[in-house]
């Protein structure tokens, strides 16, 4: 369970402390604490304490390449710290997998390595020093380890090919990579500027870069004002957007092609991508389009944006943290979409038409639907609810709600706030502005009431301050004062009785203070001859009732024990509105013995603590005491466990809890807290301490680990043993009766009858609905492909679209589209690497290629380019002029010169065989891109790529195979991991026409 309610953040815990999982878990940093979030739930339900300074960087393990299992599905968790520590742990049983580091070194930036089918246990970390190593997450062993020559402060991983990474260096520089597999890289990248001419200039300082996840080659890389678009491959700035400052982070989208910003002043904007044709010079332009914004909130040092977090299945929720802690959801809707988690994703709010071109469906919004508090800033006390106390309330309304059968601790700030934490969830039930001063100590008044004092401190070195002493009732929230205003010395302490009808005041410089808590009015203060107050407690044995007959009221008799700053005790007794002297009690302590700070009163047992540790507990009864030297650091505070008959005793020292058995006079459990922290006060919850910690953490000590599994009743929804049986169950029944979690997405489940001629494409919508609420993105990336072409074949039916990332199976007609205006947006760029430039302008021909001439006139490297310009107007429709040019590319190929080659081959319309080499020289990707861009029919290019997929990567190898109509082999490959989906594409594709060599080549079409 979450044994650790949060505070406000380390200063180190930064923007990439925050990660969001597949399935429905958000997990971030409070200073070395991670902590789980079940968002379906909105609650925390794990915290993991493995690191031993704060945690810089959080991320989940990939989803399984292929498809789930219908078991139980774990993601590991790992997380660096500042030391550079990297540790790997299972969240739901809470056991550290591998834990390893480079020693002298910090973690900068870190992600998962998924490599093809082959494993997902490789981590990639960026070290300071400039040092890039691939690390063994089982076993925790170094892969390899690169070293590059320029400064490296940041990284982003391609999500459409691993073997490329791009870097952000000083200033304004990047430095991109594309030879990361399982060995070491041989080279060291492209070094690339953003600055023109050169100039370096401040403002060009980089501060996030992210690989758009929406469309291959394409990268964002903010500065302080300028979002920079930039082709990797090209390594070309296709766009400058002049953007709004201090931006947190840049959230880009992948089924559209859309991306979220987040300002530190709390602005969100969402921004979708544009082309845009310049009718003058009919040149093209890309750009990103504000489409929705909220509104600036303005926050103070404690509430400043700290992190985001973008969910990547409905890429249409975003969790904001904040300093102080506070985590807040948003969601973005329209008039048509819930705002209920999961029940609408981005393809419901943003249409992707046959102009390729990104747009709002209705009117787009952004709301806040849920958060997550934390304490505030400078905790001071924490006391446990006396449970026993509502036992005793007849008639009580709130008996079977929540606020009467919860364990609350009340936690005190130095804000004037009382939080109501939850001690078994974790949770912050409620908070409640008890006063306008800081909390400085705090009881409960019963079981719905808080007695809080404190004062504000003085500007001046006066000793005189102005206390404020209020009851607070935490069903109405309402505070009545008990004490008037006025120039006093401060309150230190309060201490309420057992029935909570007594209240105790201790000052600084002023005698004790004696309060009737019912009626509100003082009983009786000492006189100044009187001792000041070091600690007192109330006995809660030699008490009683007595209702007297005339009157028919209850008096009550209860006794307080006091400690003198001199170690002398005093015993007083109260009956009634009576207050008997105190009496001095005889003790073996005198005032040239150490300093006692600490005393509690159990039954017969007094104990008490003193300032080099020792404790003393005396039996009262059998009038023996027991002493026994703890530490030699000062107690702070003692208490007895509050169940009947049990007398464990908690000790608490600046950096150590104790639990003792008293009778025995043996320790049963010691928690040490680590140089990070300190301890500021602590109580008992049954036999489990709560310590409140200088880091503002609330801990729930129930064992000495500082770690547990999730308990059965926290799994998440999407994580319970066969939840995808029972999901399939509910869904298929269509009630989610028993599953409230699946109420909104049961509602959007599209019901109809079987056609009586064609593709019934129900089962595969529905199916493909189930596989986004569950989170499995492959699942739904292969529906869509399978829906796609099915309804290209069906001419009956509405033609979807297939989402950019998925843009390797589009039909060629859009894929071509698609690449011809990239290749003319980079014609327009002054940096871009011309040989690679010229190489895709003549590949996808037309106006690219018309583009790239007009760009070569006007090259620098005048005598090349000029000639390379004249080659390509030029005319090779003779026999004799293409056979010399194959000639030249075969040679240029074979000399490693394969973009020159590859050019010459498609110029003369031998583009086949230039994906032949490709293949060869093992550059499958890219064979295909320029099948689909330059080839009329890249059936057999893709034929061939499909063959390498079944050795490289099977998962892929499906998408492809479904893309092409392959069933039988989609069958079969989904069988093994899922029955269920395997027997629905046997089911829809069987009346499905035959299998086509080559597909008619349409243009997706998007339906609202």
């Amino acid at each position: 369970m979450p044994n650790i309610t949060p505070g406000c953040l380390h200063p180190s815990n930064g923007r990439q402390a925050i990660h969001w999982s597949d399935y429905g878990l958000l997990a971030y940093a409070s200073h070395n604490v991670i902590l789980i979030v079940d968002v379906i739930k909105n609650r925390r339900i794990q915290t993991l304490d493995f690191q031993t300074t704060a945690v810089n960087i959080v991320r989940w393990s990939p989803a399984r390449c292929s498809f789930r299992d219908h078991g139980v599905y774990t993601q590991l968790l790992a997380s660096a710290d500042i030391a550079g520590h990297i540790i790997v742990v299972d969240p739901f049983t809470a056991t550290k997998k591998s834990q390893f580091a480079l020693p002298h070194s910090s973690v900068l930036q870190m992600t998962w390595f998924a490599w093809k089918d082959i494993s997902r246990d490789f981590m990639l970390v960026l070290h300071s020093g400039n040092t890039l190593i691939l690390w063994n997450c089982e076993t925790g062993e170094k892969v390899w380890s690169h070293n590059y020559s320029v400064p490296l402060f940041d990284f982003s991983t391609d999500p459409f090919a691993s073997r490329n990474i791009i870097f952000s260096s000083v200033e304004s520089n990047v430095l991109v990579c594309s030879d990361v597999s399982l060995s070491e890289p041989s080279s060291s990248g492209h070094y690339f500027s953003l600055s023109q001419d050169n100039v370096k200039s401040n403002n060009t300082n980089i501060v996030s870069i992210n690989y758009h996840k929406a469309y291959r080659n394409t990268v964002f890389c903010l500065s302080n004002v300028t979002l920079y678009i930039l082709n990797p491959e090209l390594l070309c700035i296709m766009a400058r957007v002049c953007v709004e400052g201090n931006i947190v982070e840049l959230l880009p989208c992948s089924s559209r092609d859309a991306l979220f910003a987040v300002h530190s002043n709390g602005a969100t904007t969402l921004r979708i991508g544009t082309f845009s044709l310049c009718d003058e010079r009919d040149d093209i332009s890309i750009g990103l389009e504000k489409i929705c914004q909220t509104e600036c909130l303005r926050h103070s040092a404690q509430q400043r944006i700290v992190a985001v977090a973008l969910c990547p299945v409905t890429q249409s929720s975003l969790a904001v943290l904040y300093q102080n802690g506070r985590l807040i959801f948003w969601q973005l809707k329209n008039e048509l979409t819930s705002l209920k988690y999961r029940s609408a994703f981005i393809e419901d709010l943003l249409q992707f038409d046959t102009d390729l071109k990104t747009s709002p469906i209705g009117d787009l919004s952004l709301h806040q639907v849920a958060q997550i508090g934390s304490l505030a800033s400078s905790v001071t006390c924490v006391r446990m609810r006396p449970m026993d106390e509502l036992a005793k309330i007849k008639e009580d309304p709130f008996a079977n709600s929540t606020l009467g059968t919860s364990h609350l601790a009340a936690v005190g700030t130095n804000s004037g706030v009382v939080h109501l934490v939850d001690v078994f969830s974790g949770q912050i039930f409620k908070d409640i502005s008890a006063q306008a001063s800081p909390i400085k100590c705090l009881e409960w008044g019963g079981a719905y009431s808080v007695v809080t004092a404190g004062y504000n401190h003085s500007l001046s070195a006066s000793q005189v301050v102005r206390n404020d002493l209020f009851i607070t009732d935490i069903r109405t929230s309402l505070s009545r004062r008990i004490r008037p205003e006025s120039d006093e010395s401060p309150i230190v302490f309060l201490r309420v009785s057992h029935y909570h009808c007594y209240l105790a005041l201790a000052f600084q410089n002023e005698p004790l203070e004696i309060w009737d808590l019912k009626g509100l009015r003082l009983l009786r203060r000492m006189s100044r001859t009187c001792p000041l107050i070091i600690d007192m407690a109330w006995s809660n044995k030699h008490h009683g009732i007595r209702t007297t007959e005339a009157s028919n009221q209850s008096v009550y008799r209860e006794n307080l024990v006091l400690l003198d700053s001199e170690n002398r005790i005093y015993h007083i007794t109260l009956r009634g509105l009576h207050v008997r002297d105190g009496k001095i009690v005889n003790t073996q302590w005198k005032s040239a013995s150490t300093q006692i700070c600490a005393m509690a009163w159990k039954d017969d047992m007094l104990a008490v603590g003193d300032v080099d540790g020792s404790l003393v507990v005396w039996d009262l009864g059998r009038r023996q005491s027991k002493q026994v030297r703890d530490t030699h650091s000062r107690v702070l505070r003692m208490c007895f466990s509050r169940l009947a008959g049990d007398h464990t005793m908690a000790v608490l020292h600046p950096r150590e809890l104790s639990l003792w058995d008293t009778e025995a006079m043996t320790r049963v459990q010691s928690v040490q807290l680590d140089a990070m922290r300190s301890s500021v006060d602590m109580d008992l919850c049954g036999l489990s301490p709560l310590v409140l910690t200088s880091d503002n953490q609330l801990r729930f000590l129930v064992s000495n680990t500082r770690n547990s599994a999730i308990a059965d009743k926290d799994v998440p929804f999407l994580h319970i043993e066969n939840a995808l049986d029972r999901i399939r169950t509910a869904w298929d029944r269509g009630d989610s009766s028993g599953i409230p979690e699946m109420n909104a997405i049961v509602k959007r489940k599209k019901r109809g009858e079987v056609p009586a001629e064609g593709i019934d494409m129900l089962p595969l919508h529905n199916e493909k609905l189930l596989r986004y609420f569950v989170g499995d993105l492959y699942a739904v990336r292969l529906l869509s492909v399978i829906i796609d072409h099915l309804a290209r074949e069906d001419p009956d039916a509405d033609l979807p679209h297939l989402s950019p990332d998925l843009q390797m199976f589009w039909a060629n007609k859009a894929f071509k589209e698609r690449e011809t205006r990239v290749v003319g947006v980079a014609c327009n760029s002054s940096n871009a690497i011309e040989s690679r430039l010229v190489e895709q302008a003549v590949v996808v021909g037309g106006k690219a290629k018309e583009r790239v001439v007009d760009r070569l006139i006007v090259s620098s490297d005048f005598r090349y380019a000029s000639i390379k310009a004249a080659l390509l107007v030029s005319s090779q429709e003779s026999e004799k002029a293409k056979s010399l040019i194959k000639l030249i590319a075969t040679n240029l190929i074979a000399s490693d010169m394969i973009e020159d080659g590859v050019e010459l081959l498609f110029l003369v319309g031998a583009g086949s065989d230039a994906c032949k080499y490709l293949q060869s020289q093992k550059l499958w990707t890219k064979s295909v891109v320029y099948a689909k861009m330059g080839l009329d029919d890249p059936t057999d290019v893709v034929a061939k790529w499909i063959g390498h997929l079944s050795e490289d990567s099977k998962s892929l190898q499906a998408v492809a195979e479904a893309a092409r109509a392959n069933w039988p082999v989609v069958v079969e490959l989904t069988s093994s991991n899922e029955p269920e989906l395997a027997r629905l594409v046997l089911r829809t594709t069987t009346s499905s026409p035959p299998l086509s060599k080559s597909p008619s080549p349409r243009l997706p079409v998007s339906t609202p």
